[in-house]
């Protein structure tokens, strides 16, 4: 009887850790996705590249080193301050989103630029309280 309880609790703790190893921090379905490394502190978007491809995936590992909880928005274009819109609006204006992210904290997001994006301009963007007018958005560019 005592085995089986042991058993039991090894068995749980298993399936914890193996779940929590499969979750974030892994790699897009897509085997040909780009990884892209960003930074969120107070009160910048910290990308290596500026320049996306149309078509391709990109497999975003998004940290915040900042000491107040930020976000990542792929927005369409530059919105400029949303001051007093409901976050859920943003959301929903969003291309993509990873919700709110801890201090320390890291979050994945995969996207693909349509290859009909070719040519704008979307922005990366924390829209949190005073976040994106203290400076945290960074425009980027969609090429072919």
């Amino acid at each position: 009887m005592k085995q089986r309880a042991i058993f039991g609790i090894f068995l749980t703790v298993f399936m914890l850790l193996l779940a929590a190893c499969g979750s974030g921090g892994g790699k897009t379905d897509s085997p040909n996705a780009k990884n892209v490394d960003v930074s969120l502190s107070e009160f910048k978007v910290s990308v290596p590249l500026t320049t996306f491809t149309g078509g391709q995936s990109y497999h975003f590992v998004v940290t915040n080193t900042g000491k107040t909880t930020h976000e990542f928005m792929i927005l369409p274009k530059s919105e400029g301050s949303m001051s007093g819109m409901p976050m859920e609006d943003m959301d929903k204006m969003a291309l993509a989103t990873t919700g709110d992210i801890n201090p320390g904290e890291t979050k994945t997001l995969d996207y693909t630029f349509p290859s009909s994006t070719v040519g704008s301009h979307p922005e990366f963007a924390c829209y949190l309280p005073g976040h994106y007018e203290a400076g945290m958005k960074q425009s980027i560019t969609v090429a072919s």
